[in-house]
């Protein structure tokens, strides 16, 4: 008898606890990739359940939503995506959800040439969590003043790591960046005045001729560090063999492995890292 009193009593004490918890979180996000992802984490409050549909280590141009991915958007309160030239298929999509907050993030950023990668010019960074903190405000007007506090502490942070950026420009010494991986940083080369030569057109592969122009290009200038993401190719590695370079990684952060984002990796922990490589390379 007591044995069934006890399990009675476990059984109702997760009862509550799974009510108590929901409770608490009683505001659901869907975000469609990572950078959106964290900065809806940087701006919610503790009621909030953020969810990334884009698996990590998942390639964020060829995803489409699962039908169990639709059903979990339709369940939520808001649903955040990056840009219609990232995710041609969250527009469409968010054209069928009813009663949801939709936030497009790269609204009143200007797009240059349908690159999708807005959010590496941290001038674009802070509109983007901006415009999620007015989603949120708008789904939850009785948190907006959390929501536009947090906004705020978490754009001042982006807007001194832009100034680091900026003052080290100023500090490289007509120095080309050379990148050997796959190239998404046009924003980022525009906001910071980099000069750069890449071996990729995007992900496309370098063809031979490409490939002869790096060569000739690290062994005349005597380039001592190559760039690339995360992924290193074995387009890279070979180029890095040849020339005796050292790879240095810069990271786009569309998209994190599964391990990093288990650990928690943020936005701004992947751009600091972006600076320190760039540092390396200027202070060479």
């Amino acid at each position: 008898m007591k044995f069934i009193t006890k399990i009675f009593l476990l059984i109702f004490f997760l009862t509550c606890s799974t009510q108590i918890f929901a409770a608490e979180k009683d505001f659901s996000i869907a975000c469609s990739l990572f950078p959106v992802y964290d900065f809806a984490r940087a701006v919610a409050d503790d009621s909030a359940n953020i969810n990334l549909l884009l698996r990590p280590g998942a390639e964020p141009h060829e995803f489409e939503p699962s039908p169990l991915d639709i059903k979990f958007l339709n369940d939520s309160d808001v649903f955040v995506f990056a840009g219609r030239y990232m995710e041609q298929w969250a527009e469409k999509i968010s054209r069928s959800l009813r009663d949801i907050e939709i936030v497009d993030a790269s609204n009143g950023i200007e797009i240059f040439n349908g690159d999708p990668h807005i959010w590496l010019d941290l001038s674009n960074a802070q509109i983007m969590i901006k415009n999620i903190a007015a989603g949120f405000s708008n789904a939850r007007p009785d948190r907006a003043e959390i929501f536009n506090r947090n906004a705020e502490e978490y754009c001042r942070k982006i807007a001194e790591l832009d100034s680091k950026f900026l003052e080290l420009a100023q500090k490289n010494k007509n120095k080309i960046l050379v990148f050997a991986g796959e190239f998404a940083f046009g924003y980022f080369m525009r906001r910071y005045g980099f000069d750069y030569i890449s071996a990729y057109d995007g992900e496309n592969e370098p063809s031979i001729k490409k490939m002869a122009e790096i060569l000739n290009f690290i062994n005349e200038n005597h380039v001592k560090f190559i760039f690339s993401t995360p992924n290193i190719s074995a387009v890279t590695r070979s180029i890095a063999e040849q020339t005796g370079t050292e790879i240095l990684i810069f990271n786009s952060a569309e998209s994190i492995s599964q391990k990093d984002f288990d650990a928690g990796l943020t936005f701004l922990e992947i751009m600091q890292a972006n600076y320190e490589s760039l540092k390396k390379f200027i202070n060479d």
